[in-house]
């Protein structure tokens, strides 16, 4: 039984990050992002950011610039959307 609850708890969790995920991509195709950017912008090599507050804070201020209105939760989405396909970032 004990077995089954922690299968249930992990299966629900693993679900939410997923759905996390699959906003911030939403919210990068439909917002203004490569207004100003293109995929190669994302990740290079010699960007100066190196930690995920950095890519937060940078989101934080792109949206900020731009047309978009972003929650403090799709800004967090967004930036992990970013890290896990462009980035690579350890938090």
């Amino acid at each position: 039984m004990l077995s089954f609850k922690i299968s249930v708890v992990l299966l629900f969790f693993s679900s939410l990050v997923f759905a996390e995920q699959d906003e911030g991509k939403k919210l990068f195709d439909t917002g203004s992002c490569l207004e100003c950017h293109n995929h190669e912008d994302f990740g290079d090599e010699k960007s100066k950011i190196k930690m995920f507050k950095q890519l937060e804070a940078r989101v934080q201020a792109c949206q900020l610039a731009g047309d978009d209105e972003l929650f403090d939760d799709e800004v967090h989405s967004l930036s992990k959307y970013l890290n896990k396909d462009y980035y690579k970032l350890k938090k």
